[in-house]
């Protein structure tokens, strides 16, 4: 046998093998399809009120799907409570009731969910997109509270003896959020008294509200903060401001972002000398930074950053950095831990001219409710 035959049966039997092997996909994929089809027409009932999820393990789950955003599917059932599942591990995602899909060329549809196959299908809509191509999925605009996601805290120490102590602190993360716009607020308010005297007292609002354009990048039109602290000789600071920001990490575990823009800042002093204003305002510009990493699936890392450039008129640059660690207790409550630093680079002198310092330090404890 010459070697030319040898290999015109090798390429043959090679071409054999692949077209068995085409035909055994073939007819896998095939009874794969059939199985499901069996399984939703024995399983799923009631799409109208009911969400449903098929793992890939062929578990099924009944109840609320609340979102699906950075690879990750937010669930909510009457028996397992709140689940946050990998997309890599749903094979199926089915409702009949109405969501806002966004995928990565920018395209948002409204209506029922049949995902499946690999393939999303949003309504009455005759066009598909592959999941690669999923960015989220949220309420529509109409869906009431189900937009909405609420965190309030609270923390109190207390220290009697020589010396009456107490310590308190409230917190508040809001978020509104469909496919296309997020709305962010947080609220950290402190304060500690000394044998009835207050010797710390501060409060720190933040609003953002953003729009997506691509899945990564997102324009932030308003940017909007209020700040107090008496014993930094501020009695009242707002700033506003827009800018834009980059995700440059956004999956299941993971995610960062960049955000800067240009502000407007009002600062009323609490007291200044003789002849000095108590009240200027300035332009300034910011560039932040946030963090969040899932340590486990019950303790989550936090990093927020902020810098903005000022003019000393108003205490000159300022810098707020939180450091954040949550643990889940129960689906509803959880223990929060952060450390706090606040520094303004040209404190403003008070009546009496005492220049605050430039550094405020804080740890924070406290327990939180999720809404």
């Amino acid at each position: 046998m010459t070697i030319t035959r040898i290999f015109k049966h090798l390429s043959i039997v090679t071409a054999l093998m692949m077209l068995l092997g085409t035909a055994a996909a073939q007819q896998a994929d095939s009874d794969e399809v059939k199985q499901f089809i069996a399984e939703q027409s024995a399983v799923v009932k009631d799409t109208a009120n009911f969400d449903w999820i098929r793992l890939l393990s062929g578990e099924w789950l009944k109840g609320e799907l609340k979102s699906v955003y950075s690879e990750e599917v937010e669930f909510e059932s009457d028996i397992l409570d709140t689940l946050f599942i990998d997309v890599e591990d749903v094979s199926a995602i089915l409702s009949g009731r109405e969501y806002s899909v966004r995928f990565d060329d920018g395209t948002v549809l409204s209506g029922s969910l049949n995902i499946a196959g690999g393939r999303v299908i949003v309504g009455d809509s005759p066009a598909f997109y592959s999941i690669e191509q999923l960015v989220s999925i949220a309420p529509t605009l109409g869906s009431g509270w189900k937009n909405w996601s609420i965190n309030i805290g609270a923390g109190i120490n207390w220290s009697k003896g020589n010396t009456d102590q107490t310590e308190g602190s409230l917190t508040a993360d809001i978020k509104w959020r469909t496919a296309t716009y997020r709305y962010l607020t947080d609220i950290l308010a402190t304060r500690t008294e000394i044998d009835d005297e207050v010797t710390k007292s501060s409060v720190r609002a933040n609003g953002t509200f953003d729009w997506f354009y691509t899945n990564r990048l997102y324009i932030r039109p308003v940017i909007f903060e209020y700040f107090r602290d008496p014993f930094q000789n501020i009695a009242s600071r707002y700033s506003l401001g827009a800018g834009a920001g980059y995700y440059i990490i956004d999956d299941s575990r993971t995610e960062w972002d960049i955000t800067a823009g240009p502000l407007y800042q009002k600062t009323k002093f609490d007291t200044v000398g003789e002849g000095e204003d108590d009240s200027v305002s300035s332009t300034s510009f910011f560039v932040g930074t946030t963090y969040e990493y899932e340590l486990t699936s019950d303790i989550d890392l936090s990093l927020d950053y902020r810098y903005i450039f000022a003019s000393d008129e108003i205490g000159g640059d300022s810098q707020y950095a939180q450091a954040g660690l949550e643990v889940e207790l129960t689906n509803t409550i959880d223990l929060d831990l952060a450390f706090v630093w606040d520094h303004q680079d040209s404190p403003v002198a008070d009546s009496d001219g005492v220049r605050p310092k430039k550094d405020d330090y804080k740890t924070i404890v406290s327990l939180s409710v999720d809404f």
